[in-house]
């Protein structure tokens, strides 16, 4: 079963980088319909949704608790490295697009929030 798993951890991330590829990809490389960039949109969405939210959030053991944990806090540090290079880079360029600050503000104030919280201080 671990095997199957992990060929469905690949077909995943195969399936939702070659669709995000396709919906930034140049419009020379690929010309898509209205109707075409709304169901990559749609599809990106969903799939993009599905990973974060549902795929592997029930941990069985402590092991996989503790994995899950450093996958989150990996995860946490990558965007937050992509937002902020995507923020230095756009400002330098005079064209910010205002959802990378207001992303990596949500996400550094929600650390600090649930932080806060569980730590009862």
């Amino acid at each position: 079963m671990k095997k199957y798993k992990s060929l469905l951890d690949i077909v995943l991330l195969l399936g939702l980088s070659t669709i995000a590829i396709l919906s930034i990809a140049p419009k020379t490389f690929v010309m898509p319909t209205s109707l075409q960039m709304l169901i990559l949109a749609i599809v990106l969405g969903l799939i993009a949704t599905f990973l974060v939210l549902l795929w592997r959030e029930q941990p069985d053991d402590e092991r996989e608790m503790q994995n899950q944990a450093l996958a989150s806090r990996s995860a946490y540090i990558v965007g937050s490295l992509v937002l902020i290079s995507a923020l230095i880079t756009q400002s330098l360029h005079h064209d910010l697009d205002p959802a990378i600050p207001v992303a990596l503000l949500a996400m550094i104030a929600t650390k600090i929030i649930v932080q806060r919280t569980k730590d009862g201080k």
